[in-house]
């Protein structure tokens, strides 16, 4: 049976053909980050506005950047530029982002929040911060220190596997294929 990665030594690799699927960072960061989607939109959003949390996230990064197009939103978020784009929609209509041809691209729009769109999203923020800061206080500053430290890194490797990509799946194709069996 597969060691656990918490009961592994430090300086012991994680083997890539005997990983057990609950010990994939990427379920374990989904569960994380479903668990506390669930309870952003219980708690503060759903209370507050009709919209749903991508749509309010949306809200913070043009609060937060600015007017911007939505190719922008896309490459800030890491969100699919079509998703962005259904996401805006209702937006749009309720007149909480503004959408303007851009002066400097004919085939793309400026967005903005419109002034009943800031303070939809600042009324939703005053709700959000004691849930978030509660959860931060859970950890203390240096387990927070550690946490960025940590998100960081796993950015910059995200990165940079995805540079390597092909190399990976060759090397994995390689370990299955008859040949080695």
């Amino acid at each position: 049976m597969p060691t656990s990665l918490l009961h592994r030594s430090v300086d012991e690799p994680v083997c890539s053909q005997t990983l057990p699927l609950d010990e994939f960072l990427t379920f374990k960061l989904m569960a994380l980050a479903n668990a506390l989607q669930t309870q952003v939109t219980r708690h503060y959003i759903a209370p507050v506005t009709p919209v749903g949390l991508t749509e309010w996230r949306l809200m913070g990064l043009l609060q937060q950047h600015g007017e911007t197009h939505a190719g922008a939103l896309a490459r800030i978020s890491l969100m699919d530029k079509a998703q962005i784009s259904r996401s805006l929609q209702p937006l749009i209509d309720r007149r909480w982002v503004l959408r303007r041809p851009d002066p400097q691209h004919a085939r793309r729009h400026l967005l903005s929040l419109s002034e009943e769109g800031l303070l939809n999203f600042e009324q939703v923020l005053r709700q959000a911060r004691p849930f978030q800061a509660a959860l931060l206080n859970a950890l203390s500053a240096q387990e927070r220190e550690a946490l960025t430290a940590i998100i960081a890194k796993l950015m910059q490797a995200a990165e940079d596997i995805d540079a390597r990509a092909p190399q990976l799946r060759q090397s994995a194709f390689q370990a299955i294929s008859p040949s080695n069996a």
